[in-house]
């Protein structure tokens, strides 16, 4: 649980900071969120799971809804605060991984022609939805606490998903990303390998939608 509130602007400002001004790479763009995930981490000295909401929701002026939807999620400012919106039919898990992908997009706002510039890819991602992805689970299941755990023998994907209060499906992915497990082909090229192991917390449509229940 985080220690105390922080305050709005300092700490988007502070998350925000970390993006150079100038067009990304895919890779500079998903090593920048989990930076800015450990960064937010830090500022409420979180060192042991499960990662609670609250190291969002305890910042001012964000609001979050849970509402009856056909997406996932969203966001938007409305005049005085952000707001993060979640299916509340969604399980438990679901709507906390939501509520952290939906946070990227606010870091993001003001930035996303840097991190996202238009490129030619040879894939289907949406970039934005993608990196959002990929900093939910970096801080919710972070990369320092999961080899903790790992390493001190807690190593069923069940228990591990049990600590972190998120999904097996999540705790596999993690643990593929960080290497501590890899179920990827070695044939298989950096880009097609995370796209493998997307999560899909963009609204309904996006690519990968799908693959996550």
């Amino acid at each position: 649980m985080p220690h105390s509130a922080l305050d709005h602007t300092s700490a988007l400002r502070r998350l925000r900071k970390l993006v150079p001004h100038r067009p990304l790479s895919i890779d500079e763009a998903l090593h920048i969120a989990e930076l800015q995930a450990s960064h937010l981490l830090m500022m409420h000295h979180v060192d042991a799971p499960p990662i609670s909401e609250e190291v969002i929701l305890s910042l001012p002026k964000i609001r979050l809804e849970h509402v009856t939807s056909p997406l996932s999620g969203a966001c938007y400012w409305d005049g005085r605060e952000w707001v993060i919106e979640v299916n509340q039919q969604q399980r438990f898990t679901r709507q906390r991984f939501v509520t952290a992908h939906e946070f990227k997009h606010i870091i993001d706002h003001g930035y996303t022609d840097y991190l996202y510039p238009p490129i030619a890819c040879d894939h289907q991602l949406d970039h934005a939805e993608y990196v959002a992805d990929y900093f939910a689970g970096c801080l919710l299941v972070p990369r320092v606490l999961l080899k903790r755990a790992y390493m001190q023998g807690l190593q069923s994907v069940h228990d591990l998903a049990d600590l972190f209060q998120v999904s097996e499906r999540s705790i596999t992915i993690r643990l593929n990303q960080i290497g501590i497990v890899d179920a990827t082909p070695r044939c298989m090229g950096r880009h097609h390998a995370v796209r493998s192991t997307q999560l899909a917390a963009a609204p309904a449509g996006s690519p990968g939608d799908q693959r996550w229940p």
